[in-house]
């Protein structure tokens, strides 16, 4: 255990304040690994809150739970204020204010109709993406005061962005881009997750920060590839050379070109040992080309391994 769980085994609001601590009069970090006999003093700030990194050292399952506990209500509290200004800037398009349109008892009645016991839970909806603005007034106006086609801009959907290939599952009008720890490629199988101002992240299912996103499940959203793939996407892969000889780098430039894949970069190495440690920067359309042109890579003589590089 860590500082961290000690705190928590305290008292919660110790744990959540929690900024440091001393071991037997020293300071220690809270990364530190209590020892049998130690006398542990808690170091709190009132002003000081706990950060996810903190699911990373601690161990106990109070600690966790507490900590997962805040983290998902102060999420809960910056989606309500995000989709309060999400409404109210597409509120202000129609010429509308979202604190007048609250006050209509049938606003009221049909926020309650639609099973929200409270204004923030609505927003909150707004905030987490699982409802987009227009489809939230669409909820609080009568129809003929809702804006007719051509009255404002279309909709953007996630599927008509350059420089992305996916669609959200549902009607949303979020952007996406892609996380960079796994860089996933059409074929992958991805997972979207909503995050503060910067839209959908989507993530390959097998990334290693899933684990740390999943406990959120409200923020998970279900995201699929385009059926056809639009754009070139940049992948990254290591070629480990055993033995170097004259026309090796040619034959794997040549088995990349083959798979009509375009090398964006090439970093050349050569490691103390004589090995070399080649990193190839890709634009492929999707895993199949990607795997393709790795199993060439892997029948060259010569070349004792070929990895694909996440992050």
């Amino acid at each position: 255990a860590c500082p961290i769980d000690f705190a928590f085994g305290v008292h919660t609001d110790i744990g959540l304040t929690c900024v440091g601590a001393r071991a037997n009069g020293r300071l220690v970090p809270l990364r530190y690994e209590l020892q049998h006999g130690d006398i542990i003093e808690i170091l709190s700030d009132s002003k000081h809150h706990p950060s996810r990194d903190w699911l990373k050292l601690v161990k106990t399952p109070r600690a966790r739970g507490r900590i997962k506990q805040w983290i998902k209500n102060e999420e809960k509290v910056r989606s309500i204020s995000l989709g309060k200004d999400l409404l109210e800037k597409e509120l202000r398009r129609l010429g509308k204010s979202l604190s007048q349109i609250l006050k209509s008892s049938a606003v009221t009645k049909a926020l309650t109709s639609y099973g929200y016991a409270t204004p923030d839970e609505f927003f909150a909806t707004v905030g987490f993406g699982q409802l987009s603005p227009r489809q939230a007034i669409a909820k609080l106006l009568p129809a003929e005061e809702l804006p007719q086609e051509g009255e404002v801009k279309p909709e953007r959907k996630a599927s008509q962005q350059p420089d992305e290939g996916v669609t959200l599952l549902g009607s949303h009008d979020f952007l996406v881009r892609f996380a960079r720890c796994c860089s996933p490629l059409p074929g992958d199988e991805i997972v979207g997750f909503i995050t503060r101002g910067r839209g959908v992240s989507v993530h390959s299912a097998d990334c290693s920060n899933l684990n740390q996103l999943l406990y959120d499940v409200d923020r998970k959203i279900n995201v699929s590839w385009d059926a056809a793939p639009k754009t070139a996407h940049q992948v990254k892969i290591r070629v480990v050379i055993g033995t170097d000889r004259p026309g090796i780098l040619a034959a794997i430039s040549s088995a990349i070109s083959a798979s009509k894949i375009n090398i964006a970069q090439a970093d050349i190495r050569v490691t103390d040992d004589g090995k070399g440690l080649n990193t190839f920067t890709l634009e492929v359309s999707d895993l199949k080309q990607l795997q393709s042109a790795m199993g060439a890579i892997r029948q060259i003589d010569g070349v004792m391994g070929v990895e694909r590089i996440r992050g």
